[in-house]
Formats: C-alpha cells, sequence, structure tokens
C-alpha cells in the first residue's frame, strides 16, 4: 500500500499540462482539481493567503520607508547647506565649490576652476578677491581687470613629471 501510494506521486510527478489560460508549464501534482464548485479554503490555503498580504505589506512598508529615506535626505542637505552658508560666506552664496577654489593671496585672493569637482570639467575661472579701499591693492585690481577684458594673457600649462622636471604644454 506505501509503495502504490509513492508510486502514485511519482507518476503524477512525470506528467506535465500547459494551462490554457497562461501557457506555462505545470506538473500534474501541482494542480488542485476539484468538480463544479471550489473546495473549502484549507490549512495551506489560508497561509499562503496571509503570505501574500504579508508580501503586499512589505512592499507598502518598503516604499513608504524610501519616501521616508528621501524626505530626511532633502531636509538634511537643507540643513547642511544652511550651516554652510554660515560657516562660508565666500563661495557658498556665489554658488561655488570650495573646493574648486585655490588661494593664492597676492594679487588676487582665489581662483576658482568653477566645476571642477563636481562635473569633472571646468565651467569658468573666477578670479575672486574681497573689494579695497586701499589705492595700492585697488590699483593691482584695476589692472588684472583691464587685462582680462582686453584679453591680454596667455595660457600655459606646466606639468610636472616623476623626475621633478617641468615640461610646458
Amino acid at each position: 500500500m506505501y509503495s502504490d501510494l509513492i508510486n502514485f506521486y511519482s507518476i503524477q510527478r512525470q506528467i506535465f499540462g500547459i494551462c490554457p489560460c497562461c501557457n506555462d508549464f505545470f506538473r500534474l501534482n501541482d494542480c488542485k482539481i476539484y468538480i463544479k464548485k471550489k473546495p473549502p479554503l484549507d490549512w495551506m490555503d489560508k497561509i499562503d493567503i496571509e503570505n501574500d498580504r504579508l508580501k503586499r505589506s512589505k512592499e507598502r512598508l518598503l516604499e513608504m520607508e524610501d519616501k521616508i529615506r528621501e524626505k530626511a535626505r532633502l531636509e538634511g542637505r537643507r540643513l547642511a547647506n544652511r550651516i554652510l552658508r554660515k560657516i562660508d560666506p565666500v563661495f557658498t552664496p556665489r554658488k561655488l565649490n570650495p573646493d574648486d577654489a585655490k588661494v593664492i593671496f597676492h594679487p588676487i585672493d582665489y581662483i576658482v576652476f568653477n566645476g571642477m569637482k563636481k562635473n569633472k570639467s571646468i565651467k569658468n575661472i573666477i578670479l575672486l578677491d574681497r573689494q579695497t579701499k586701499k589705492g595700492e591693492e585697488k590699483k593691482i585690481q584695476k589692472s588684472v581687470e583691464k587685462v582680462i577684458e582686453k584679453e591680454n594673457y596667455e595660457w600655459q600649462t606646466l606639468r610636472i613629471q616623476e623626475n621633478s622636471e617641468i615640461k610646458t604644454e
């Protein structure tokens, strides 16, 4: 009797069919066979229904978590920018990245290679200096301004080799 039952289920595993609704393959032993009306739910059906409900709940929870994380990230960015504006009164208010700035102090305070860090390509070069009332410094600022306006400058790229030699490109 026991071996007959095992043989019966073994044979059912080897019989395949195609679902007329979805065209999927199935094994005969995976079928739920009933006549006229659907049978009442058994414990396995109830577990499957509950698992589906839990799966949907988990998906909704993950969606909510993503929305909350995004909202927190935006709020954190806003707060960080607000704090950064207090700490950095020079670059942040002008929408410049402080990492793009190089300090030279004389004849101007900063040279900003705008876009260097974020975009990996320089959009423009900004010469940034504080406004001065002193005659000599004002004269230098005006001189630099005239040179740029008249395009009376030359650009050179120098590379330092591994052997400390400087090469002009």
